[in-house]
């Protein structure tokens, strides 16, 4: 399949941010897909960083869809970095981790106030403080947007797939190569995923495990048959959405214990400390809750499962 040939990209794959990018065939050599993935993921980025920057009291999810872009554009140019110049991939990692962490701060402000915004029994006064600091977390996007653009992002979308698509001669077929990309994450993965989960420093890192999993199963997807789309991803999202959920009161708890640090108010410190509170014990109750669902047997169910595709 030449170049000229090659089937289009769905529309729709950068505009939504989709998790699957369409009309990739696995007897297409690894520069050809590795082009169109990159273009996909980079391009995302590109949509979403302008709407997050200038948009965001429109819509909080352009900031939600931002941080998952990027993730997925990392996840990506981790799988493909054989293809391009090391300096390169260096350069686009650190670019897109400052855009993660522009991003980071507005969107845990976001949560916070769509849980405490809707029936909750915080009082208006912390909300509209709520909203005052997240108003504060807009500038490192608009700070970061406003360098970015002026590169022209799409310009050097479009130098690096030509660079990739460079590789392609004597280059291997995807299909056969995607299980050697796989691979590895899996490994990771399940070494997490085995480890003593009661101390801190391991759930975290079966949460972001999970999560890189996720997004290197949505490139190679298309490789296997449907049940690896079908059965075993949505359950690797479901334990990256409980996962997520715990982390989301951990990051409350922070943002909290931050905020009170820094409060005057005697009135407002201890409504502060009875948030902490009720984060803390939400948080401990879901680890909880998650740690009785993760047994030994799932595990090893999920292992078996995974083991077919390796």
């Amino acid at each position: 399949m030449t170049e000229q040939n090659l089937p289009e990209v769905e529309p729709t794959a950068v505009l939504t941010g989709s998790k699957w990018i369409f009309g990739l065939s696995p007897d297409e050599l690894v520069c050809q897909v590795a082009g169109r993935v990159l273009g996909t993921r980079l391009g995302a980025v590109c949509h979403f960083l302008p709407l997050a920057a200038e948009k965001s009291d429109e819509d909080v999810e352009h900031v939600h869809q931002l941080r998952i872009s990027v993730r997925r554009a990392v996840e990506a140019i981790k799988i493909f970095s054989g293809l391009m110049e090391e300096a390169e991939v260096i350069a686009l990692q650190d670019r897109l981790q400052r855009i993660r962490l522009a991003a980071d701060e507005a969107r845990n402000w976001d949560v916070l106030y769509e849980r405490f915004s809707q029936g909750s029994c915080i009082t208006s006064k912390i909300v509209e403080q709520i909203k005052v600091r997240r108003r504060d977390a807009q500038e490192p996007i608009v700070a970061v947007y406003r360098e970015i653009a002026a590169d022209a992002c799409e310009a050097k979308i479009e130098k690096l797939i030509q660079e990739v698509k460079s590789h392609c001669r004597g280059g291997g077929r995807f299909g056969r190569e995607a299980y050697h990309f796989l691979r590895p994450v899996v490994k990771k993965f399940f070494r997490a995923a085995e480890s003593d989960l009661t101390a801190d420093e391991s759930f975290h890192r079966l949460r972001i495990r999970t999560k890189k999993l996720r997004y290197t199963m949505e490139i190679v997807a298309f490789v296997f048959d449907s049940a690896f789309r079908k059965k075993l991803y949505p359950q690797v999202t479901l334990f990256q959405d409980l996962l997520g959920t715990v982390n989301d009161h951990a990051t409350a708890k922070m943002l909290f214990q931050d905020w009170l640090s820094k409060s005057e108010d005697a009135e407002q410190k201890a409504f502060l400390e009875g948030l902490l509170l009720a984060e803390e014990r939400a948080s401990v109750d879901l680890r909880a809750a998650f740690l009785a669902t993760w047994t030994p047997k799932v595990v090893s169910d999920l292992k078996r499962r995974f083991r077919s595709y390796r």
